[in-house]
């Protein structure tokens, strides 16, 4: 049993009422401490690092709010690579709550709530929703932070990267994302690619040794050969443009559009609902992946409850340059003839 597998399963069974669970840090010291990035949010306080079992010197807490991630190079990840590098952390854990109220804010809120501190809206930046990384789900948030700090460049390769919901009102642990499934299936990866790699390098280690003197090459004419390539060419030319007019059809389809100032309600992965939002910020949502076609909305105004894609405008064809066929790779230079 690793850390992370002893602490969910003591943190469960405090949770039920039984009175002796509890971690024995001093039985996983080689994977301590362990470095956690967390919800500002107060009613917090209490709960961290207790729900993990673990005392204060073996964890290293980093806070911002919404424990929002927005990059693989983000401020936030600088500190949680400073704190593996610096701090010895040995594993990171990316920690959500429930009743989140970062979750809970939208855009024109949090716009509103801007003004309110005399900040008006021209000083912001122009994508609030991307600059502050806000979100519809807890639980999606935390895996997107999973994501972007495992494809981190500055987050070592063998460092176990989890992430967890937290119950606000009980402080029971959900494990979504186990950070070591994630590491083994990561190294069976590479371990499978270094094999196809060395029995590559064997068969052609086997094969005869080369000699181009022994090399006989067929008789041909010169015309017909090169005629003969330019069609092929020429053929092989229209078959790419056919598969990148296919690709881009089929990419202009699977992207929702919405009347951009339609308003919409959501109803969340907590059967909760978010909103009005307009639907140029539903297409914000979808391209970070917070909602999709399947989402649960309702139409500002009506009663129905549909499948957020049912909302979508037509998607209109794409415009393709063609561009020109290959040039034959012999030149026909034109000769004017002088006026007389």
């Amino acid at each position: 049993m690793r850390l992370f597998d002893a602490i969910v399963d003591a943190n469960h069974r405090a949770v039920a009422g039984e009175k002796g669970a509890g971690l024995h840090p001093d039985d996983f010291a080689d994977e301590l401490p362990v470095v956690a990035l967390t919800c500002v949010d107060p009613r917090l306080n209490p709960l961290l690092p207790a729900i993990l079992g673990l005392t204060e010197e073996k964890f290293i807490w980093l806070r911002n709010a919404g424990n929002i991630i927005t990059g693989t190079a983000s401020s936030t990840m600088r500190s949680l690579a400073m704190a593996c590098a610096v701090k010895g952390g040995k594993e990171i854990a990316i920690i959500g709550h429930t009743d989140c109220r970062v979750r809970q804010t939208s855009v024109a809120e949090l716009t509103e709530r801007f003004r309110a501190l005399g900040i008006a809206r021209s000083r912001l930046p122009d994508n609030l929703q991307e600059f502050f990384g806000l979100f519809a789900s807890e639980r999606q948030n935390v895996i997107r932070g999973v994501e972007f700090t495992r494809q981190s460049p500055l987050i070592g390769p063998k460092v176990p990267v989890h992430g967890f919901l937290a119950d606000i009102q009980t402080g029971k642990l959900e494990w979504i994302v186990n950070g070591y499934q994630t590491l083994s299936a990561a190294v069976s990866e590479i371990t499978g690619g270094i094999k196809q790699a060395v029995k590559g390098a064997e068969m052609l280690s086997a094969l005869p040794e080369f000699k181009i003197g022994e090399m006989k090459f067929p008789e041909f004419k010169i015309g017909d050969t090169v005629g003969a390539a330019v069609s092929a060419a020429g053929s092989a030319f229209d078959a790419a443009i056919g598969a990148v007019q296919t690709e881009l059809a089929a990419a202009s389809a699977a992207v929702l559009r919405f009347e951009k100032s339609t308003l919409f309600k959501i109803m969340g992965g907590d059967k909760k609902t978010y909103g009005p939002v307009s639907g140029n910020e539903l297409e914000q949502w979808i391209a970070d992946g917070r909602i999709d076609g399947t989402t649960l909305a309702q139409k500002v105004g009506f009663k129905d409850w549909k499948p957020l894609a049912t909302f979508a405008q037509a998607p209109q064809p794409p415009r393709i340059p063609i561009a020109p066929r290959p040039a034959s790779p012999f030149r026909v230079q034109e000769v004017k003839k002088p006026y007389k």
